[in-house]
Formats: C-alpha cells, structure tokens, sequence
C-alpha cells in the first residue's frame, strides 16, 4: 500500500469512526439504563452480565451511581 493510499484510508475511517461516535455512546447511555432497571425488576445479576458482556463490578457500580 502506498502513502498516499495508506493516508486516505486513515482519513475514511477516522469520518466513519466520528460519525457513529454519537450513536454508540447513546446506545451504550440507552444499555446502562435498561441494565440497571432490568436488575431492579429482579433479573439475575448473572443474565445481566451475560447479556451486556459487562463484569458484576461494573454493574455494581452503575446501579450504586443511579441509586
């Protein structure tokens, strides 16, 4: 791969990266509410882990943050 061609790759995928940056950090806002509700309304810790890929700490700390 060339320089220029190399550079311009770069270039493609640092638009493509800011113009879903936005949307994943509101999908990634939209997981931590609906995970943090889905433990209150009793699901298991371990389904919740499971589905987010989160760890139990991380989650531990998201429900103590939102209390």
């Amino acid at each position: 791969m060339e320089h220029s061609e190399a550079a311009e790759d770069l270039v493609r995928a640092a638009k493509a990266y800011r113009r879903t940056e936005k949307a994943h950090e509101e999908a990634r806002q939209a997981l931590k509410q609906a995970a943090v509700a889905a433990l209150a309304a009793g699901v298991k810790q371990s389904e919740v882990v499971r589905t987010t890929g989160w760890t139990r700490e991380y989650l531990r700390r998201l429900r103590k943050k939102t209390a």
